[in-house]
C-alpha cells in the first residue's frame, strides 16, 4: 500500500515540478549571482541567468512545445535554444520595467494560487518535506507573473482610434472584414466505421455507384438523400448548408472546387464512410461596408495598436540595457538538462 501511495504522489507532483523548473529560473537569480561555482549563460545588466536555469527552462519549453518532450536535433534545435535564451532575457528586461514603474503584483490572485497548490499537495508524504521550499519558489514566481501581467495590461491601454484613423485601418486591412466565398453543400453519405473491412468498404462503394446511376438518370438528389445517407442531414434532403473552404477534408474540398453549380461529384471516401456532394448554391466573397464593422474595426484596431506597443517596449528595453549572453554554448550543446 505505500508503495501504491508512492507511486500516486510521484504521478501528483510530475505537473508540479514541471512548474518549479521554470519557478527556478527567477527564484534563485540571487543565489547565482552569490555562487562563485554558477557558469554564466547571460547577464542582464546586473541579473546573471546560469546555464544550468536556461538548460531548465529549455527543457520546460520543451516539455510543452514537443510531443512527449522530445525536441527536434540540428539546426532546428538551436533555433528553438535562441528562441528561449531571447524570452528568459525579454522576461528580466520587462519585470525590471515593472519595478521601474513601482507596479505590485496582484497579491489576492497570488495567494489564491498558493492556496491551491496547498490544497492540491498538502497530503502528500513529500509535501511535508519540499512545502515550505516549494511554497517561497511558487509565490515568487507568481509574483513575477502577476507583476509581467499588470505591465502589459498598462502598456497595452491604448486610446480609441480617432474617427480617421479608423477608416484608414479599414481601407488598409480589406482582408479582415471580408466575408470569404462560401459553398451550399449537400450530401448523401453512406455510413461505413473506420475500422471496417476492406468488403464492406467496397459494398458501399457499389450502392455509391447505383446510387450516381439514378442521379444520372434524373432521380432527385434530395430524394435519395433521405432514402440512403446516414448523414444528420437526410431529413433535409442531406443540405449541409453554406460552408466555407476548409470545413470539410481536404479531399472533400478537391471535389468541391471541381463542380460547377447542380454538378454532383464523384464518390469520395472520407472518415465516416463513402460521400456524394452536389454544390447547390455559391456565395462570392463580400467585403462588408465600414458601417457594419465599425465595432470591429475598432476593437481590431486597439488590438493591434496594444501588439505594437508592446513590441515597441521590448525592444526598446534590449536596445537600452547591457545584455550579454555565451553564444559559443548556446549553439554548442546538442541536448536538454535532464
Amino acid at each position: 500500500r505505500k508503495r501504491v501511495n508512492m507511486e500516486k504522489e510521484s504521478f501528483a507532483f510530475k505537473g508540479l515540478s514541471l512548474l518549479l523548473m521554470a519557478v527556478t529560473l527567477s527564484a534563485h537569480v540571487q543565489a547565482a549571482k552569490a555562487s562563485e561555482e554558477a557558469s554564466v549563460f547571460a547577464r542582464v545588466d546586473d541579473v546573471v541567468i546560469t546555464r544550468e536555469e536556461f538548460e531548465r527552462e529549455v527543457y520546460s519549453a520543451a516539455r510543452q512545445t514537443y510531443y512527449h518532450g522530445r525536441p527536434p536535433t540540428g539546426e532546428e534545435f538551436i533555433e528553438f535554444r535562441k528562441d528561449v535564451a531571447d524570452r528568459l532575457i525579454d522576461r528580466q528586461l520587462l519585470l525590471m520595467e515593472a519595478r521601474r514603474r513601482n507596479l505590485e503584483p496582484d497579491h489576492q490572485s497570488v495567494e489564491a494560487k498558493i492556496a491551491g497548490y496547498e490544497a492540491r499537495y498538502a497530503g502528500t508524504e513529500r509535501w511535508q518535506t519540499e512545502g515550505p521550499t516549494m511554497l517561497a519558489a511558487l509565490r515568487s514566481r507568481f509574483e513575477e507573473d502577476s507583476l509581467l501581467a499588470a505591465l502589459e495590461a498598462e502598456v497595452r491601454s491604448v486610446q480609441e482610434p480617432e474617427p480617421d484613423e479608423l477608416r484608414e485601418y479599414y481601407d488598409e486591412n480589406p482582408d479582415l472584414f471580408t466575408e470569404p466565398a462560401r459553398n451550399r453543400i449537400s450530401i448523401i453519405l453512406l455510413g461505413v466505421p473506420p475500422s471496417a473491412s476492406a468488403a464492406i468498404w467496397e459494398v458501399a462503394r457499389e450502392e455509391a455507384r447505383r446510387i450516381l446511376g439514378r442521379l444520372a438518370d434524373g432521380a432527385a438528389f434530395e430524394d435519395l438523400a433521405r432514402m440512403h445517407s446516414s448523414d444528420s442531414t437526410a431529413s433535409a434532403g442531406g443540405d449541409m448548408g453554406y460552408l466555407h473552404e476548409g470545413m470539410l477534408s481536404a479531399n472533400s474540398e478537391q471535389a468541391i472546387a471541381e463542380l460547377s453549380i447542380g454538378d454532383v461529384s464523384d464518390l469520395v471516401q472520407v472518415l465516416e464512410g463513402i460521400a456524394i456532394f452536389k454544390l447547390t448554391e455559391q456565395q462570392p466573397a463580400r467585403l462588408r461596408s465600414f458601417d457594419d464593422v465599425r465595432d470591429r474595426a475598432g476593437e481590431l484596431w486597439m488590438r493591434d495598436k496594444g501588439d505594437q506597443e508592446w513590441r515597441t517596449l521590448a525592444a526598446r528595453l534590449r536596445s537600452g540595457s547591457r545584455v550579454s549572453v555565451d553564444t559559443d554554448y548556446l549553439v554548442s550543446v546538442p541536448g536538454t538538462a535532464h
